[in-house]
């Protein structure tokens, strides 16, 4: 080769390694695929990234818009108001001829739908599933679900794997059922394509959904200030957290000697081999135990080794574990039954003996270290392994323990760490509504759900840039027991709570399904009826057509001589009993919170009268109160009365 031949091949090189603009392809970001639904009506955005300071071209049908990425390569472009329809081609361009082209495009509705498990729910999970997938064939309603993922920082980019899917048998038993049962019924009202983004995560609190600073002025500072460090130095604030864990404990229990740096060994016993379930040890006192036990294990280090020890592999946990070794706090983390793998700080191994001790809670089905045992291991510098599966001791948490605390950076029990991966990444995506279901996994602690439940609801309105976006609220069904006399419960409180944050926001409603759950099971299998209920609330709040929106609500209780009479709203037709002539569930309350009694009832036109002859000081009436109450008040279409506590004038 000659030398003028080499130094072309060079200079051609060089050229294209310093002109990336000219070769860079534009990408949508990974929201935008094929069959995606975007918001018709509106002035929406579309964005993505790009080589930095390229100039950009979005087209879609006779819209065209340019705009220039930023010094980081990404841009952003509005997109005007287009009528309902499709398909269309979305293209992103550059000026040297690149482009991403997206196909079957629709402008549309779209919904946003959140929360825990019964929201999270697939269709392939629901009644009747095998002839609702069979049966789907619905070409104007499109799915995307978003992985799951959290983060203790806002990020940017989706989590892998989703795309936008069109409901057919192929594809709807991996939607959301309650989410795609709501679009079903919806649609042929209103008659445009319908889009569901679907981002759930089963067992998560509302905590973990809202933003920093909506949690910092819920007054969560000292929290947030600890996810903050833990987005920057991650061990600092495990060891913090772990310390203030110990504080718990030490004021929970004062008689109990600390297990983590406990020397004493009474009272502990070995952990049957293999690794597993604790309800499947044959013990006893664990079979039904959920709650908290303690694990211990002791191992000898030679100093090469004590220098060396990388990372504490410990196997798969279930649920939360606290662990720390040799007295000093390591980490905690939340998993199903996933996998603990910690790195090791450089000081805290030492040349002799050793001991991890891990405090592992689980508050639902099976818990505890689940091995394999021969995964449980000190991993080396080299990448050898000691194995450390073996010889495990056990200890019960003492009777009333209750729940302990959790670190802010978890994904479901945590602060903000679902939200900023999962819905962060989604705005500003033009949005329709949004239907929140959640609500079973803070029901211990109710009574600050519904400022929790404003806040949220502010919060997404700041995210999608849409001070007017609806939020259509699914109130908690039935689960547990019904009770023979008046009871205080947590779910009922937590649907008080929703009942109240509801009314307090003019541009949201309640779907009511108190009669939707089942008795023993928290995963109700009858979506279909919760989509129903939502499409119809939808109907009435979004799109302001004439149906009632859930059932009978009431405005009033009011004193009529000995009795009470307690108006309602919202009624399709008139007030009817089930199963009974006249209504249940209705309890009058005096001051204290626990004095209830159940009370004879009467239909009265648009309310009913309550019997309170004899009953002195009745401050309260309570209607399907309890975990899982019996109620029997509907209106003529078929829709209940919800649960509700009123003040008596």
């Amino acid at each position: 080769m000659t030398k003028r031949r080499r130094l072309a091949i060079c200079a051609a090189i060089c050229f294209f390694a310093s002109a990336p603009s000219a070769i860079a392809k534009p990408a949508l970001h990974s929201i935008f695929t094929d069959h995606a639904v975007l918001q018709r009506d509106q002035k929406i955005e579309i964005w993505g990234t790009a080589a930095p300071s390229e100039t950009v071209i979005v087209t879609i049908g006779e819209n065209s818009v340019r705009t220039t990425a930023d010094t980081k390569g990404e841009w952003r472009v509005p997109l005007s108001p287009m009528k309902a329809g499709g398909p269309y081609a979305l293209i992103v361009s550059n000026d040297g001829g690149a482009s991403q082209q997206l196909n079957d495009i629709h402008f549309g509705d779209v919904f946003l739908c959140s929360g825990q498990s019964n929201m999270e729910m697939q269709v392939k999970a629901s009644m009747n599933a095998e002839t609702e997938i069979r049966r789907a064939d619905y070409p104007h309603i499109r799915a995307y679900t978003v992985t799951r993922a959290s983060s203790p920082a806002p990020v940017k980019d989706l989590p892998q794997g989703g795309s936008w899917k069109v409901a057919n048998p192929e594809n709807v038993g991996d939607f959301s059922a309650a989410c795609y049962y709501f679009a079903r019924d919806l649609q042929p009202h209103v008659g445009v394509p319908i889009g569901l983004i679907s981002a759930s995560w089963g067992g998560s609190a509302i905590e973990s959904w809202i933003s920093m600073d909506g949690l910092a002025a819920l007054g969560k500072d000292a929290e947030v200030a600890t996810l903050l460090t833990y987005a920057k130095d991650e061990k600092l604030a495990q060891y913090s957290f772990g310390k203030s864990w110990e504080t718990w404990w030490n004021v929970s229990f004062p008689q109990e000697a600390r297990p983590w740096a406990a020397k004493d060994r009474s009272g502990w016993a070995a952990v049957p081999l293999p690794m597993r379930d604790w309800k499947k040890w044959g013990d006893s006192d664990l079979g039904q135990h959920n709650g908290m036990l303690w694990y211990r294990k002791s191992f000898t280090l030679t100093q090469d080794q004590a220098k060396s020890g990388t990372i504490l592999h410990l196997g798969q946990i279930d649920e939360i574990d606290m662990t720390w070794v040799n007295g000093k706090p390591l980490a905690q983390s939340f998993g199903w039954g996933t996998s603990r793998d910690y790195a090791l700080p450089a000081d805290m191994l030492k040349a002799g003996q050793n001991e991890i001790v891990t405090n592992i809670y689980s508050g639902w089905e099976m818990g505890g270290m689940l091995g394999p045992a021969e995964v449980i291991s000190l991993q080396l510098i080299d990448g050898t392994k000691i194995g450390l599966g073996d010889g495990w001791l056990f200890r019960k948490a003492p009777e009333g323990a209750g729940d302990p605390p959790r670190a802010p950076w978890l994904a479901i029990g945590g602060l903000t760490t679902i939200g900023n991966a999962m819905i962060d990444p989604l705005a500003p995506y033009g949005l329709r509504g949004v239907l929140w279901y959640q609500g079973e996994s803070n029901a211990g602690n109710a009574k600050s759900y519904r400022a929790l439940l404003t806040t949220l609801m502010a919060d997404w309105r700041a995210k999608f840039q849409n001070a007017q976006l609806p939020f259509l609220v699914v109130q908690l069904p039935n689960f547990g027991q019904a009770a023979s006399s008046p009871t205080n419960s947590g779910w009922s409180d937590l649907r008080e709570a929703q009942r109240l944050a509801v009314l307090d926001d003019k541009l949201s409603g309640l779907a009511v399904t108190i009669d939707a759950g089942e008795n023993d099971d928290i995963h109700p299998p009858n979506k279909q009826i919760v989509g129903q209920r939502l499409a119809r609330l939808a109907r009435h709040q979004i799109y302001k057509q004439a149906v009632t929106a859930n059932g009978p609500f009431p405005t009033l209780a009011i004193r009529r001589g000995g009795n009470i009479f307690v108006r309602f709203e919202g009624i399709d037709g008139q007030l009817v009993t089930r199963s009974a002539l006249e209504p249940i569930a209705f309890e009058i309350c005096q001051e204290a919170s626990d004095i209830c009694r159940f009370a004879s009832v009467s239909v009265q036109g648009d309310g009913v009268l309550i019997d309170a002859h004899g009953v002195n000081n009745v401050q309260r009436i309570r209607y399907c109160w309890g975990d899982a109450p019996v109620c029997n008040l509907y209106d003529s279409a078929g829709l209940p009365a919800g649960p509700f506590e009123i003040s008596v004038r």
